[in-house]
């Protein structure tokens, strides 16, 4: 063994020793040594060589960068490997949450797929929570009909919305609940409303916006309309009235209706106050009706 054979097995001793305490080590590439030597120095510079590139991928994957290709032929990385891996779909699906989609599911990181699961759980029930409060504040408990804060948030919408007119306006109010509520009782004039919600939701054939705004009172938004569709709702909402009538041996049930027709949105308040006086106007014809008939019998 030479002197410079002596001096290299100083300095790879030095730098195993470097590797040990996790310092940064080159590769040492010497020169002049017996062959055998030789062969040895250069597998080792080759392990300095796989060493450093190993360590950059770690520390690249460790400070949370993805796109760092791992070392060819590097098998001791394979756990590594498959951790990124894993970390890369993790990060697809933590996208797809914060999308809105929690669907998502993760089975593969222990620990960690566990509080995962557990925060989308969590997600799931808050996001559940939220839709009720939302239904609740948009919807009336009692006939499951939109409200009347929907209702003038929709009025809101459209009068800055041109594209959806004409728009026609249906306001329909029950007749007697009050007389249905003082001798029957509050149970029954709960039912009374309920039927007439069910019997106006025969008018809608489309994307109609249909609301009880008042304690006996309805409302129908209709968008991209006419006339004569108006008329056919109207019909429509009378025929399954006299059809509940002819099966009904409680009480008979009386809806007075009115509509209005806005072209462009500056006429919505107006075909609101038209649809409104109709309603009253109807609702005068049938107490004459009822009160002839009354005479009558």
């Amino acid at each position: 063994m030479n002197k410079e054979d002596q001096r290299y097995l100083a300095e790879a001793a030095d730098a195993i020793d470097r590797l040990l305490k996790a310092h940064p080590t080159k590769p040492l590439r010497p020169t002049g040594l017996t062959a055998e030597l030789q062969i040895f120095a250069e597998q080792l510079d080759r392990l300095l060589d796989a060493l450093a590139a190993w360590q950059k991928f770690a520390t690249a994957l460790g400070n949370g960068n993805l796109r760092q290709d791992p070392p060819s032929r590097a098998h001791l990385l394979d756990p590594l490997k498959q951790l990124q891996s894993n970390l890369r779909h993790l990060t697809w699906q933590t996208q797809r949450v914060a999308a809105g989609d929690l669907e998502q599911r993760v089975d593969f990181l222990g620990d960690f797929s566990r509080a995962f699961n557990q925060m989308i759980e969590a997600l799931r029930e808050k996001r559940a929570a939220e839709d009720k409060i939302r239904y609740l504040s948009e919807h009336d408990a009692l006939t499951g009909l939109y409200n009347r804060t929907f209702f003038e948030s929709e009025l809101e919408r459209l009068r800055a919305a041109p594209e959806d007119y004409p728009v026609s306006v249906m306001i329909a109010d029950v007749d007697g609940l009050k007389s249905i509520n003082d001798t029957l009782g509050h149970q029954v004039g709960d039912l009374l409303i309920q039927k007439s919600a069910q019997i106006i939701q025969h008018g809608p054939s489309g994307d109609e916006l249909l609301a009880r705004i008042g304690g006996d009172e309805f409302a129908i938004l209709s968008c991209r309309t006419d006339e004569t569709r108006t008329a056919a709702l109207l019909t429509r909402i009378r025929t399954a009235m006299e059809g509940f009538d002819r099966r009904e041996s409680m009480f008979r049930l009386s809806i007075s209706l009115g509509t209005g027709l806005a072209p462009v949105p500056a006429a919505l308040d107006a075909a609101l106050h038209q649809a409104d006086r109709a309603m009253y106007e109807d609702k005068l014809r049938r107490k004459r009706l009822g009160a002839r008939a009354a005479l009558e019998y």
